[in-house]
């Protein structure tokens, strides 16, 4: 299988002020990330906070941002489980409620043969294509390159990763002698630039402007190396501060709220939430793209 290449935001979980899923911010939301020629969406990753919601509110977001996508978006649905079974049902569900590929984290095992009996459990239960997501600094769990590649060998289904394992291109590189497996550049963007140029099949990450990286990713098809670098190296700046940890999840929504995209920067507790002085800051770097104009369309 295959997922089609390109750019899928990350999203975060939209709540209210008394914490409670905000529906009315949710279809903005989707349109802000698919109005620039995203190729879909992702959902209920770390970005959008999928543990932090109830099993009820699960399916609700599901169905909610299903009902909010244009037509011939993906959807894309994150999921991990610490038991093979409990992956398998939300893997079901999230088919049910209508995504189009699950972008699934491993189990917390560090044996390779676990790790690949829980992927052959979830794939057995759908029949999505399946986006291994590959973050050691979240999951605390390594996929290393010879693992990947049997997982693409063995599960037909298994369709792409997420690498966000620094450095990127040297996994994609080490990746790439073993398997076609396609290779979605992550960690916020900030190496989407090299990612690109080492042969990514595109970006799936939260960075909060994904028009943005939508015209990178057409400069780097294009063969406009030189535009693209220009580019990316006007965007590092607020890509690299709004990728801090815990609090990134704090200043997307803040710039979100600021776009006038969701109503509320909520964070569900616990959460690590900004400083006045931070947010100063991250207004700056939002205001000098503005003044770049690059932020216009």
């Amino acid at each position: 299988m295959r997922l089609p290449e390109g750019v899928y935001p990350i999203l975060p979980t939209p709540f209210t002020q008394d914490g409670s899923l905000d529906r009315e911010s949710i279809p903005r939301l989707a349109a802000y990330a698919t109005s620039h020629g995203e190729a879909g969406l992702a959902i209920l990753g770390v970005m959008g906070e999928g543990q932090k919601l109830t099993a009820e509110e699960r399916r609700e977001a599901i169905a909610l941002f299903r009902a909010a996508l244009p037509e011939g978006k993906e959807l894309v649905v994150g999921l991990s489980a610490p038991a093979n079974r409990v992956a398998a049902e939300l893997a079901k569900e999230a088919e049910a409620l209508g995504a189009t590929a699950l972008m699934v984290g491993p189990p917390p095992v560090q044996k390779d043969e676990a790790i690949l009996a829980y992927y052959q459990e979830v794939a057995r239960a759908t029949s999505l294509p399946l986006v291994i997501h590959d973050y050691p600094a979240s999951t605390g769990i390594t996929l290393t390159p010879s693992l990947l590649a049997k997982m693409a060998a063995d599960i037909p289904s298994v369709a792409a990763v997420k690498l966000e394992e620094a450095p990127t291109v040297e996994k994609m590189e080490a990746l790439k002698k073993l398997s076609s497996l396609a290779v979605f550049g992550a960690l916020g963007g900030l190496f989407a630039f090299e990612e690109l140029k080492a042969g990514a099949a595109g970006i799936m990450t939260g960075f909060s402007y994904p028009g943005l990286l939508v015209k990178l990713f057409h400069l780097a098809r294009e063969g406009l190396w030189e535009e693209a670098d220009d580019l990316f190296h006007l965007m590092v700046p607020l890509i690299r501060f709004e990728f801090q940890g815990a609090l990134g999840i704090s200043l997307r929504k803040h710039l979100l709220v600021w776009e006038g995209v969701i109503r509320y920067p909520i964070v569900r507790a616990p959460a690590t939430l900004p400083s006045a002085a931070t947010l100063e800051r991250l207004r700056a770097l939002r205001d000098r793209l503005q003044a770049q104009g690059i932020l216009s369309d």
